[in-house]
């Protein structure tokens, strides 16, 4: 015996709509569509039946045969379930459920916290699992599927999943309030060179911000090092030295009382912050709410998603374009 192929989804929403209404015109009305297509999905669904669904005669519509009969129970069992299917997924899509973020230590105090707070204002049933590590490290996370997205600067190890950039970093400098900079509306690499340094010691960061204190053909004091984003700032107002930073919060954190960021005269290359994912172009709902976030957040309103430095070049030729 050959294997009834099975009808689709939506020549049983067709056939449905018929034995709901009465006719073929009744169900073209409800649905909004030309009775040709319904009379196809009948005709197929019959041919594929090898028995007639219903008894069409002019004058009195479209009645169901006793074999149309229990096929229209078998279809109502599909569509109930399909319905159900549907809620669910849509259930699941809406619940917001974990968000696993994976970012370089310091973005986390400079603006992811402050971005899932907005966005957990709009999705109340947020949950977030943050990982904060270096590159390396979240890059293996995002490899063997434990996080969803990774935040990062476009420096050290290329990714092979999907890259979307979220703006330039180009760096500044962060001086002691009390400092002999303080008065000053910018400055340059070689006299921060001039000074004792505060290093934010990460991997990828240090070879980084070395080489932007090489430019100056001075090489660097390093009064103080740590991994600590909070501990560069603190040690910076407490006067161990100045240092060089990327990503510019939208507001003053609350440990930079004592300090100061300006600008640097330097043309330096510009880090781009990305979010790396895996998914492409399907991202579940949550995660481009996130990335949406993360943009209007440190995108200024009317800018175009690009801070000065757009020109520069990348930071990944930092050190080519120094030798």
């Amino acid at each position: 015996m050959e294997p009834i192929v099975p009808a689709t989804i939506k020549q049983l929403h067709y056939i449905c709509a018929v034995a709901d209404s009465g006719s073929i015109m009744g169900a073209s009305d409800a649905l909004r569509i030309a009775q040709s297509s319904i009379t196809a999905a009948i005709e197929a669904v019959e041919h594929d039946l090898g028995a007639r669904v219903f008894d069409r005669r002019r004058g009195r519509g479209a009645r169901l045969t006793p074999q149309g009969e229990r096929f229209m129970q078998a279809a109502r069992r599909l569509l109930s379930a399909e319905r159900r299917y549907q809620q669910e997924l849509s259930a699941l899509a809406d619940q917001h459920s974990e968000l696993r973020i994976g970012c370089f230590e310091p973005f986390a105090s400079l603006f992811v916290v402050e971005v899932l707070s907005r966005l957990r204002a709009k999705l109340p049933n947020l949950k977030v699992s943050l990982v904060e590590g270096d590159q390396p490290r979240l890059k293996r996370f995002l490899e063997r599927g434990e996080l969803d997205l990774l935040l990062a600067y476009d420096l050290g190890p290329d990714f092979e999943a999907g890259v979307t950039e979220i703006t330039p970093s180009p760096p500044h400098a962060l001086v002691s309030a009390a400092g002999p900079f303080a008065a000053r509306d910018s400055v340059s690499i070689a006299e921060l060179a001039a000074h004792p340094f505060v290093l934010l010691s990460q991997p990828l960061t240090v070879t980084y911000l070395l080489t932007l204190l090489g430019a100056s053909g001075l090489p660097p004091v390093i009064g103080f090092r740590s991994r600590s984003y909070d501990s560069v700032l603190r040690a910076v107002a407490a006067g161990f030295g100045n240092s060089v930073l990327n990503l510019r919060p939208p507001k003053p954190l609350d440990v930079e009382t004592g300090c100061l960021r300006l600008p640097l005269t330097d043309d330096l290359p510009a880090p781009m912050l990305i979010a790396v994912d895996n998914y492409g172009d399907q991202k579940p709902r949550v995660v481009r709410a996130f990335m949406d976030e993360l943009h209007a957040y440190l995108t200024p309103p009317g800018a175009t998603g690009r801070l000065p430095g757009r020109d520069a070049p990348r930071a990944a030729d930092l050190e080519r374009r120094l030798s």
